[in-house]
């Protein structure tokens, strides 16, 4: 026949779907290789067998009831699935079943078969692992999440919780009755629970509570609990079912904030007053009165950081020397701190009794920067300090490493032009150069230390400009005592305030007789 001898033939004896022709006796006319291998005979020995010499017994009516129904009405039957049991094992099939015809008439059935069972096998693995993969990761869920579940059978009175919830409780085991989970309640809590399941297995809504769980381990768990009510068909209550989340390390955590909060509380009013007591030593050690000089208008202000810098080391002075001139300081130690406010009286103790030994500005500063140097426990400071001349207007002085102070004359003010000396304490041969200036009657010279001037998210020299345009500005009052803290207010910095210190002197009378000085 043209199956058993065509080129059809040779196309189908390399297929690897299993491929058999049924005559209407029901016997094969043709079987290929991969039909013959699910029977264990050569494909020539299936020629002329029927179904029941080829299957087992109980294979035969299934196979064959498919095979008939196609032969007696033409229907084509897809991909039908199914099972046998062959040597004690499964196999998976995948069945198609068509009819052949001539003139109209069916002369035979075609079957092909194609074999299922590794891609099965391979599918209940994939399965297997996949519903492994799952299982982990809800538990993890459960332990990240920190809950677990609970039923309760009213008919039998059986409690079950999940392996989660037990880990949460400390125990090794699900306690059988509610009255085992009772006994694990704090005693304080226990009328709270009971009547919370008491609600629920009335149906009546309970609200969801929080109670304590005493652990075998002698530790205590927070628990929040809500539960439901589960119902037949007539609307009995007949199981109690609910979820337990553990707020174990957040009520834990909670109560460890409102003691930090407290301690932190203490801490900071400890601080304060600590700040409160350094300031207080700090205004202390500043000159608690300006001298009063002939032609000579002076005025100071301090301004003490804000609570996030803390008490620093700024200073200012002015006195009155033996010869009758003007001695003016103003400085600023390094640091924040009680050690910075103790420099800073110890500075400027030693400016007055140098400069009363001899006030030349280049010696003051000279021997201050050796005695800093020397001493360990005094800090680098920056210093600028200058002797005024009432009665000539001439102003001598010398600075090391400070701010340089404002001139302002005709209403324009400038910062003055002289070289730095090195900062006090950087170096012990440090040089000082002495330089002079004349004021003139009205002339304002403003010294000033940093925290005026330095800005968070801006430079020295636009604070410094900015300094100058508002006390040349006509929004200022005249009068110093005024003017000094009115350009604190107008130019200091809102938050993150270092501390502040200036100083004013401005002369106020015209030139004196050289016969004016003191002595002559």
């Amino acid at each position: 026949m043209w199956f058993a001898n065509g080129k059809e033939s040779v196309f189908l004896d390399g297929s690897p779907v299993g491929f058999a022709v049924f005559d209407r006796r029901m016997r094969i006319l043709y079987a290929n290789p991969a039909f013959a291998t699910a029977h264990g005979l050569p494909p020539h020995d299936h020629t002329g067998r029927t179904v029941e010499e080829l299957l087992p017994a109980g294979h035969v009516a299934a196979v064959k009831a498919g095979i008939v129904e196609v032969l007696r009405t033409g229907t084509v039957h897809r991909d039908v699935k199914t099972r046998v049991h062959l040597d004690n094992a499964t196999r998976h099939l995948l069945l198609n079943r068509f009819p052949l015809h001539d003139n109209d008439e069916v002369v035979a059935a075609v079957v092909t078969v194609q074999d299922l069972t590794s891609a099965h096998e391979i599918a209940e693995l994939e399965g297997l692992r996949l519903q492994a993969v799952w299982t982990d990761q809800l538990d993890r869920a459960q332990r990240a999440g920190g809950t677990g579940s609970w039923e309760l059978d009213l008919r039998s009175g059986r409690l079950v919780w999940s392996a989660n919830l037990c880990r949460i409780a400390g125990v090794s085991r699900s306690p059988d009755t509610l009255e085992d989970v009772l006994d694990l309640v704090h005693d304080d809590d226990r009328a709270v629970v009971r009547a919370h399941f008491e609600a629920l297995k009335t149906n009546t809504p309970a609200p969801e509570i929080e109670f304590r769980l005493c652990r075998q381990d002698g530790m205590i768990a927070v628990v929040s609990s809500i539960g439901e009510s589960v119902t037949d068909e007539t609307g009995a209550v007949v199981a109690l079912r609910g979820m337990h989340v553990d707020r174990t390390a957040r009520r834990a955590a909670e109560a460890d904030a409102r003691a930090a909060v407290v301690r932190a509380n203490a801490v900071e009013s400890q601080l304060e007053n600590e700040r409160q007591l350094m300031l207080r030593l700090q205004r202390a050690m500043l000159p608690p009165d300006l001298p009063l000089t002939p032609g000579v208008e002076l005025a100071a202000a301090y301004q003490p950081a804000d609570g996030a810098i803390g008490v620093g080391g700024d200073f200012y002075d002015a006195f009155t020397l033996p010869d009758g001139r003007l001695a003016v300081a103003v400085g600023d130690v390094v640091g924040h701190d009680m050690d910075a406010a103790v420099t800073m009286g110890r500075i400027r103790s030693t400016i007055r009794a140098y400069a009363m030994h001899n006030p030349d500005p280049d010696r003051v500063l000279g021997k201050l920067n050796r005695l800093v140097c020397l001493c360990a426990d005094l800090t680098m400071t920056t210093v600028f300090y200058g002797v005024y001349t009432p009665w000539t207007g001439s102003l001598c002085y010398a600075n090391a490493g400070h701010p340089h102070p404002l001139l302002v004359r005709d209403g324009v003010a400038r910062p003055m032009t002289h070289r730095h000396g090195m900062i006090t304490g950087a170096a012990h041969h440090a040089d000082y150069r002495a330089f002079e200036t004349l004021l003139r009657p009205g002339d304002l010279l403003l010294c000033y230390t940093d925290g005026l001037v330095e800005h968070r998210g801006s430079d020295i020299d636009a604070g410094v400009e900015r300094l100058c345009a508002a006390v040349a500005s006509s929004g200022l009052p005249d009068a110093l005592d005024h003017l000094v803290p009115g350009v604190i207010r107008a130019v200091g910095p809102e938050v993150g305030r270092d501390d502040i210190c200036v100083l004013g002197l401005r002369r106020t009378g015209g030139p004196a007789r050289d016969d004016a000085a003191p002595g002559s």
